[in-house]
C-alpha cells in the first residue's frame, strides 16, 4: 500500500495531466474552428507551418513566384500557408488581385519583423507603412515631391540631363562589350536625387557605386516575404549569418548611416527662407510646425524608401528592356525605324515625342509585363478577421499577390514570347489592358509610376537613336530566366553599343 504523501502525489500528477490534456483539446478545437475556413494549401507542420515545404520545394522551381504558380493549380487561386507563427494567403488572378487591392481591409502592411527591422523597429515611411501615419507621410512626400519639380518639365529635364550622360558614356567605351546590368543605377538615383537632396553624382562616384551595389545585394538577400527571418525571428540569435540577418542589418546600418549623414549636412547649412529640395522643406516643416511635420526617423526611412524602390525596379526593368530587344532584331529594327521617323538622327528625344510613338510604347508595356520584377507585389495585411471568396482570412494575415502569374498567365497568348504588338490594335493605338498592373493598383499604386514610365521611355530612345545593340562575338543570347528575391533581376550578360552612323 502507498502512503497517504505517495498517494497525493500521484493524484495531482493524475489531475495535472488531465488538466494539460483538456487545454490541449480546447487550443486545437479552437485552432481547427479558425482554420475550418482557411484557404487550401499544403500540409501545415506544429510551430513551423509551411517553412520546410517552400523551402524544399522553391529549390526545385528556383524563383518563390513559380513555386506559388505550381501550387495555384493545385489548391487554385487562394492559397493557405502558415509559415512559422504567420498566416499567409497567395492569391492569383485578376479578380482576387483587384479585390485585394481596393478593399480597405487589406491595407495594411505586415508588421513582420523582416519589414519593420530596417525602419527602426517601426512601421514608418512610404512602402510598409498603413494607417493615419501612411495617409500623412504620403500627403507630405508627394506635396514636397511636386513642389521641386517631380512630374514637371524640371524632371523631364533632369531624365533627360542624365540621358545624355548615359550615352556619352557609351560612346566612350563604344563596340566593347559593356555589363549593363548596373548600367542604370546612378542615372536612376540621380533623376530622384536631385528633387530630394539637391545632388547629383558622377556616373563612376564609388561611394554612390558601392550604395548602389548594397541595395541590389539586399534586394537578392530574400524574397517578398520576408523568409525565414521574417517568420522566426529569433533565430537571428542564434544563426544570423545562416538566415541572413547579419547581411541585412550591415547593409541597413550603411544605407542609414549615409542618409543620416545627407540630412544632417542640410540641417548644419539650411536657409529656412530659401529651401533647396526635399530634405530642407522637411526640415524647415520640422521647425516650424513640430506636431504635424515627419520626424527625423521618418525622414529617414522615407529616403530609405526613395532610395532603394526608386533605383531597384526601374532599373531591373530597364535591364530586363535591354536584354529582349539585343535577343529580338527584328524589335529592335522597328525601334529604331519610328525613333528616326519621329525624332531623327539630330536632336535627342524628349517626353513629346511619346505620344507620337505607339511601338516603343508597346515594347515599355511588353517589357513591363513580361519581366515583372515586383512579382509578388508588396504585401498587405488584413486589418480584422474577413472574408476573401469563400474562405476565411484571420487578422495579421499577410497577402501576398501573384502578379508575376497576371502578366505571365493563360491571359496571354504565347506569354514567354517578347510580343509588343500584343499591345496595339490594327490602327496602330496602344492598347491599355487592365491585366497589367506592374505598379499595383488601388490605394497603395506605386506613386513613382509616372516617373518610371518616363525614366523607361526616355533611356530606350536615347539609346537605340545613338546605337545599335550587338551580342559580344561568341555569346550566347542572355537569358531570359530571372534571379530571385525581393524583385526579380536578370542575370549578368553584356552588349555591345555599337555606333549608328
Amino acid at each position: 500500500m502507498c502512503s497517504t504523501v505517495g498517494c497525493t502525489g500521484v493524484v495531482d500528477m493524475f489531475l495535472l495531466v488531465v488538466i494539460c490534456i483538456i487545454l490541449i483539446f480546447y487550443y486545437v478545437v479552437q485552432w481547427l474552428e479558425s482554420y475550418r475556413q482557411y484557404p487550401p494549401g499544403p500540409i501545415s507542420l506544429p510551430l513551423i507551418g509551411n517553412l520546410i515545404s517552400v523551402l524544399l520545394e522553391v529549390k526545385k522551381y528556383e524563383c518563390h513566384h513559380t513555386l506559388w504558380q505550381a501550387w495555384a493549380r493545385k489548391y487554385g487561386k487562394i492559397i493557405g500557408l502558415k509559415l512559422g507563427f504567420v498566416n499567409v494567403v497567395v492569391v492569383s488572378g485578376r479578380d482576387l488581385i483587384k479585390e485585394v487591392s481596393f478593399r480597405d481591409v487589406f491595407e495594411g502592411r505586415p508588421d513582420g519583423f523582416f519589414y519593420t527591422m530596417r525602419s527602426f523597429g517601426e512601421k514608418l515611411g512610404i512602402v510598409f507603412s498603413d494607417g493615419p501615419a501612411w495617409n500623412k507621410t504620403r500627403r507630405f512626400v508627394l506635396k514636397y515631391l511636386k513642389s521641386y519639380g517631380y512630374n514637371s518639365r524640371f524632371m523631364d529635364n533632369y531624365i533627360a540631363e542624365e540621358c545624355r550622360v548615359l550615352v556619352r558614356q557609351r560612346e566612350r567605351d563604344a563596340g566593347q562589350p559593356v555589363l549593363v546590368n548596373d548600367m542604370f543605377h546612378i542615372p536612376i538615383v540621380n533623376i530622384l536625387w536631385r528633387l530630394v537632396a539637391g545632388v547629383r553624382y558622377d556616373l563612376e562616384d564609388v561611394r554612390l557605386k558601392k550604395l548602389c551595389s548594397l541595395i541590389t545585394r539586399l534586394f537578392k538577400a530574400v524574397d517578398m516575404s520576408g523568409g525565414v527571418l521574417n517568420f522566426m525571428p529569433f533565430l537571428r540569435h542564434f544563426i544570423p549569418n545562416y538566415i541572413g540577418y547579419t547581411e541585412l542589418k550591415s547593409i541597413h546600418n550603411t544605407l542609414h548611416e549615409f542618409l543620416a549623414e545627407t540630412i544632417k549636412q542640410h540641417k548644419q547649412n539650411i536657409d529656412t527662407e530659401n529651401p533647396r529640395d526635399v530634405i530642407d522643406a522637411c526640415l524647415i516643416e520640422m521647425m516650424k510646425n513640430k506636431d504635424q511635420a515627419l520626424t527625423y526617423k521618418e525622414l529617414q526611412v522615407v529616403c530609405l524608401d526613395l532610395l532603394e524602390a526608386g533605383m531597384e525596379t526601374v532599373s531591373n526593368t530597364a535591364v530586363f528592356m535591354l536584354l529582349h530587344i539585343v535577343r529580338n532584331d527584328t524589335v529592335q529594327q522597328r525601334l529604331q525605324e519610328e525613333i528616326k521617323a519621329v525624332i531623327g538622327q539630330e536632336r535627342f528625344p524628349t517626353l513629346n515625342d511619346r505620344i507620337k510613338m505607339p511601338y516603343t510604347e508597346a515594347v515599355l508595356l511588353e517589357s513591363l509585363r513580361i519581366s515583372s520584377v515586383a512579382a509578388m507585389g508588396i504585401p498587405h495585411m488584413a486589418l480584422k478577421d474577413t472574408q476573401l471568396g469563400n474562405y476565411n482570412i484571420p487578422k495579421g494575415t499577410f497577402i501576398l499577390m501573384s502578379l508575376y502569374d497576371l502578366h505571365n498567365g493563360g491571359h496571354w497568348k504565347d506569354p514567354d514570347v517578347f510580343k509588343p504588338e500584343r499591345f496595339l490594335t490594327k490602327d496602330r493605338n496602344v492598347i491599355q489592358d487592365d491585366w497589367l498592373m506592374p505598379f499595383g493598383t488601388g490605394k497603395r499604386r506605386c506613386i513613382g509610376e509616372g516617373l518610371a514610365r518616363a525614366e523607361l521611355f526616355m533611356f530606350v530612345t536615347h539609346l537605340l537613336q545613338k546605337f545599335s545593340l550587338k551580342i559580344p562575338e561568341g555569346e550566347s543570347l542572355p537569358s531570359t530566366e530571372p534571379v530571385n528575391g525581393l524583385s526579380l533581376s536578370a542575370k549578368p550578360f553584356k552588349i555591345i553599343f555599337e555606333p549608328r552612323i
